[in-house]
């Protein structure tokens, strides 16, 4: 018979000291489950048992635990939990802990973030095909070719007097404070997912928006990879509420017929296919096995 687990009340605290997660509150309703994309597509991230694992000092079995490394870091499961614990603030936690220790070696580390950078490019390529209805099965060849291509960025030459600017779109995002941008790129820098102009960069999105250039942003697909993770708001200095800005201008997508009412379902069939994927060569990129 195999031993019970035995919890260790140290590592615990240690693990509280290093996250004021709260780990303790837990009791284990599963809406961090429920919100969490990579679970949600594949099964393979629980946000609630790590913060099982935290809650009974599991430290070390944590800092060797793939699904660290499958978060997308948009913290959904801290906002919804009822009890304020915060499973995505213990994920990071023990992603530099098990750098820090070499669990993790930097050179694999860095080529698990260049490799999120890219998969970025899979979720712009994707989110175009649904936005056509033109989704097409993702073979290797595909997925492969999407992560080494670069996005063509030739839409940043277009004469600003080509474009028909909106008001009424305009104050659409003032309302949630963009005329204050300066466009001093601390959205960007605060931003998880800002690796490429072309793919999605948050202060485009802002300056687009308070150009009045409506036709232009409704259409990209760069508004759909937002993990709504709400970091751009916090590092605003201006106080702009960024991720209310880009869940607004979604809203006018739908609304306005940019797309249409079938393609946020056509999106989240569509992300089935390609997280899978992610969290595989995640695997293979760190050197985890793969389940059984």
């Amino acid at each position: 018979m195999a031993p019970y687990a035995i919890p260790d009340r140290t590592l615990r605290e240690e693990i509280e000291d290093g996250t004021r997660a709260q780990a303790n509150l837990c009791w284990n309703c599963s809406t961090c489950d429920s919100e969490c994309p990579v679970y949600l597509t594949t099964g393979r991230l629980r946000p609630q048992k790590i913060v099982r694992m935290a809650n009974l000092g599991f430290f070390h079995d944590l800092l060797s635990l793939p699904e660290i490394w499958y978060c997308l870091t948009c913290r959904r499961c801290n906002y919804v939990c009822p009890n304020l614990v915060k499973p995505a603030s213990i994920i990071g936690f023990l992603r530099q802990e098990a750098i820090r220790r070499k669990i993790v070696p930097w050179e694999s580390f860095l080529r698990y973030r260049n490799f999120f950078g890219r998969f970025q490019r899979i979720r712009w390529r994707i989110t175009e095909q649904c936005i056509s209805d033109e989704v097409t099965p993702l073979s290797p060849e595909i997925w492969t070719q999407w992560l080494e291509t670069p996005l063509d960025d030739s839409a940043d030459s277009v004469p600003l007097s080509t474009l028909s600017p909106s008001r009424a779109f305009r104050a659409a995002g003032e309302r949630a404070g963009s005329s204050a941008c300066f466009t001093c790129g601390e959205c960007g820098n605060a931003c998880p997912i800002f690796f490429e102009r072309p793919v999605f960069d948050p202060q485009w999105i802002f300056r687009m928006v308070n150009l009045g250039l409506e036709e232009e942003i409704l259409k990209s697909p760069s508004i759909w990879l937002c993990l709504a993770c709400q970091r751009c708001t916090e590092a605003c200095g201006e106080l702009v509420s960024g991720h209310l800005i880009i869940a607004r201008i979604q809203e006018l997508a739908l609304e306005e017929g940019a797309v249409d009412e079938a393609f946020p379902f056509r999106l989240k069939k569509a992300q089935k296919t390609i997280y899978p994927l992610f969290v595989e060569q995640i695997d293979s990129l760190l050197g985890f096995s793969p389940p059984p």
